[in-house]
């Protein structure tokens, strides 16, 4: 049980337990209860600490778009290493497919932008981010789509159990990123 001497810890224990029951079994399955029982804290704690299951939810959020912002800092680093290059860019990408609690995490904040309006731009970080860094290697249109792209083979690994072909996901990559308008020509 996490100590009362350490408010913070507790408070970081519960958020923490709140996010990871998010990520696993929905938006819809956080209950103080289960945090209370996760984090190993008395049933009062959270709702000492939270003035609502709402509070301790979007609180949680931000534990996940802090997850969010490091691995979008370690993917920028690994753009940048492969040079923003179709092939390492799928190769990258395969990588990130295979860790199924990283898209159930990134899907938790998709869910909290579409219904809740006010968490929209926890849900655009990533497509946001993205694009910023594809932004080195390609249009910011091309680059945009890219992110688009990648952001909805994500959804479609989670709902197919199984990610994109790597040569497909290269395909596609090649294709947007080298694509301009006839305008931009």
């Amino acid at each position: 049980m996490t100590s009362r001497r350490d408010p913070e810890g507790r408070r970081r224990a519960m958020l923490e337990a709140a996010a990871r029951e998010m990520i696993t079994n929905g938006w819809a399955a956080l209950t103080h209860r289960r945090v209370a029982e996760l984090a190993q804290v008395p049933l009062g704690a959270t709702t000492y600490y939270f003035d609502s299951l709402d509070d301790l939810r979007t609180s949680a959020l931000e534990v996940v778009v802090a997850q969010a912002d490091e691995e979008i800092r370690q993917v920028a680093e690994a753009v940048h290493a492969c040079q923003g290059s179709a092939e390492g860019l799928a190769a990258l990408f395969v990588s990130y497919l295979s860790d199924h609690a990283r898209l159930q995490a990134e899907t938790l904040l998709y869910y909290a932008g579409v219904y809740q309006p006010e968490l929209r731009p926890y849900a655009q970080r990533w497509v946001q981010g993205i694009t910023e860094i594809l932004s080195a290697y390609a249009t910011p249109e091309a680059a945009q789509a890219t992110a688009v792209y990648l952001d909805g083979v994500i959804l479609y690994t989670l709902l197919h159990d199984r990610p994109v072909d790597e040569k497909a996901l290269r395909m596609a990559i090649a294709a947007l990123m080298n694509t301009s308008l006839p305008e931009d020509r």
